[in-house]
């Protein structure tokens, strides 16, 4: 376990030199194994009077510092990341690129993509293979692939996702400024109560270590486009990490059940359109497979409607699971007996239950899934 150590003053919101050992180094991070680290030196304290911005500016610099080495130590107990594009997959890249007359080269595709990054966007990447899944999404269309990495990275910064990550987690945390704990409480409130009904919730991976995220239209709780879309990036984030966590794999699957879905519970189009914007524009190359579990009747509907909103890309990830066909597929890429029933589970799990899945549940662990 890490714990992240301050000095006083940083409980109040301040810095000072003389709340620091000797050496005048940040806080420390301890890790696991009782090795203490000493990112960086203080600056020198200011002599003339700094204004109440400027000193919540420098916690706010001061924390992102100490998240940063937090993470790179968390990545140090990481298993090695696993390319999760098949062969197939990068022949057809390869084709669609060709075909548009666009030389598709990995290497010096991201290469490019990071030189056209500012430094500040550089920073507020979500991890070091954005550049590539952009590129690969993008079928080696160079101006479009930075083109949009550019505008997922300020959507990161402007939809607040990294604290939408760690509301949960840091909500209470005392080396953070007050106000920022209220911030996260208040996500981790909006999320709770989203989350209410067991809509979206991570359980279990497949065969290959890709977390499984569940969702369920027919529980729909809400009408809030914002506060659903929140909902929807907590849980992509967090099956991602949990992914990440159990395989070191980079997609997760997506089971759809509609156990209990009425037309009156299809959601407004422009709630479909925002939910495919953060799924095909700002998760590219996240999603493994869908699987769309016995749909009903009005569902086929919705569907011929929806359907013409979704990158053909995605189209052809896209499983529906009917009849023996549609259980055969969901027992090759799934154990049966670790599944919901709408995924073709053959024993009956425990509950879901949200308090337990939001508030005490490490991050990166599925619902009942052992973090010891």
């Amino acid at each position: 376990m890490t714990v992240l150590l301050s000095s006083r003053s940083l409980a109040r919101g301040l810095f000072h030199q003389n709340d620091y050992d000797k050496n005048n180094y940040h806080p420390c991070i301890i890790t696991h194994s009782g090795t203490t680290l000493y990112p960086t030196k203080l600056e020198e304290a200011p002599t003339e009077e700094s204004s109440d911005d400027d000193e919540y500016e420098s916690v706010e610099r001061q924390q992102q510092q100490l998240q940063q080495q937090q993470q790179r130590i968390n990545n140090n107990n990481l298993l090695p990341l696993i390319d999760d594009c098949s062969e197939l997959d990068h022949t057809r890249r390869v084709s669609i690129a060709t075909s548009h007359g666009f030389d598709y080269d990995e290497e010096q595709g991201v290469q490019s993509i990071l030189d056209a990054l500012t430094p500040h966007e550089k920073q507020h990447m979500s991890d070091e293979n954005m550049p590539l899944r952009h590129y690969r999404a993008d079928k080696g269309n160079l101006p479009q692939a930075i083109r949009k990495i550019k505008a997922t990275i300020q959507w990161r910064q402007d939809f607040n996702v990294e604290d939408i990550k760690r509301c949960f987690r840091d909500r209470n945390n005392p080396d953070l400024p007050i106000e920022k704990q209220k911030e996260l409480n208040h996500l981790a409130e909006v999320i709770a109560k989203e989350n209410e009904t067991g809509k979206i919730y991570c359980r279990g991976y497949d065969k290959e270590g890709r977390a499984v995220l569940y969702l369920t239209p027919g529980r729909e709780n809400s009408q809030c486009e914002i506060d659903n879309m929140r909902h929807l990036v907590y849980h992509l984030e967090r099956a991602i990490a949990c992914t990440r966590h159990k395989s070191g794999r980079q997609k997760v699957c997506i089971v759809i059940g509609y156990q209990g879905f009425r037309i009156a519970n299809a959601p407004p189009m422009s709630v479909v359109k925002h939910t495919l914007l953060i799924l095909q524009g700002h998760y590219p190359e996240r999603m493994f497979r869908a699987y769309i579990a016995d749909p009903p009747m009005v569902f086929r509907g919705f569907w011929k409607v929806i359907k013409h909103f979704i990158d053909p890309a995605t189209l052809d990830k896209i499983a529906f699971c009917t009849g023996e066909e549609g259980k055969a597929l969901l027992e090759r890429d799934f154990d049966t007996n670790t599944t919901e029933k709408q995924a073709g589970g053959q024993k009956e799990l425990r509950k879901f239950c949200s308090r337990e899945f939001l508030f005490d549940t490490p991050h990166h662990c599925t619902f009942d899934e052992d973090s010891s």
